[in-house]
């Protein structure tokens, strides 16, 4: 079987002038793709806006894991719908075009602002990275093909680099770290706000070197990610842990519904290490 991974965008597309930063999905989808490289797969990679009727007529037989679409022209989605094997692997909640269902009460999108509705229900499986994603796209959509990969994934170099990290804390300083964002959602402000409260120092941390954000993240003792979107996951306070760094968080963090968020440092590193063949498993098994 041969599989192409599709995304609107890929790492090195943030990579202009030298930068290392690209976005979680970015990073989880080369992930991805590296993990079926080294399983032997025959697998491919394309940009949505890569899709055209050339290319698949090329591809007829393969199936699509559809990471990111919306490049995709409406009738060649349609066609990957009609006459393509694929899976969904969300990253966010794109049954709706502002993909923010906590605008509605219980997160129920009125239904006739459901978008991608067939495109969900006709895929082979719909794979979500926590219960509280899973639940959201259940209760939208009522889909019978919803999985829970329960997780995200992370390269063994930069494992194994939190790991290192997580062994050596005792030049850590007893601050908070905030990460800043222009996206009102992420919840800077209230995360500023939670320190002030509660009379702890802060940092705001951000670096465009992924490597080095990751370090600046272990260099103090706490977090503070003030989730008011349900993340489908929510990396940053994932790596947190696996620092082996204090969080704090809201119950919007699609993580925290998960049985393995009360692990830090290597027990949860550990765990991350097993997505691997988990995603593998998940997505070569689809039926």
């Amino acid at each position: 079987m041969r599989y192409v991974i599709v995304a609107d965008f890929w790492a090195e597309d943030f990579r202009g002038g030298g930068g290392k930063h690209s976005g979680g999905a970015e990073l989880s989808d080369e992930i991805l793709f590296s993990i079926f490289k080294s399983k032997g797969e025959d697998v491919a990679r394309c940009r949505s806006s890569e899709i055209t009727d050339d290319f698949l007529e090329k591809e007829q037989g393969s199936t699509l894991i559809l990471s990111n679409f919306f490049h995709i022209h409406p009738f060649l989605l349609e066609k990957i719908q009609n006459e393509f094997s694929y899976i969904l692997y969300c990253h966010d909640y794109k049954f709706v075009g502002h993909m923010q269902p906590q605008r509605y009460e219980n997160f129920i999108v009125p239904q006739q602002e459901l978008i991608f509705v067939d495109l969900f229900k006709n895929a082979k499986s719909v794979v979500c990275q926590s219960g509280l994603q899973e639940k959201i796209h259940k209760d939208n959509l009522n889909l019978d093909n919803l999985i829970n990969f329960s997780g995200n994934l992370w390269s063994h170099e930069i494992l194994n680099l939190l790991e290192s990290l997580s062994e050596n804390t005792s030049n850590r300083t007893d601050r908070c770290s905030i990460v800043k964002s222009p996206y009102e959602e992420k919840g800077v402000a209230e995360a500023v706000l939670f320190c002030q409260r509660n009379g702890f120092d802060y940092d705001l941390i951000g670096n465009r070197d992924y490597t080095q954000f990751i370090n600046q993240l272990s260099s103090n003792t706490g977090l503070v990610f003030w989730a008011k979107l349900p993340e489908t996951c929510g990396r940053i306070v994932v790596e947190g842990k696996m620092l082996d760094v204090h969080v704090h968080t809201t119950d919007l963090l699609g993580a925290s519904h998960e049985p393995w968020f009360n692990l830090q440092g290597k027990e949860l590193i550990d765990v991350m290490r097993s997505k691997h063949d988990e995603v593998h498993k998940i997505l070569t098994n689809s039926k």
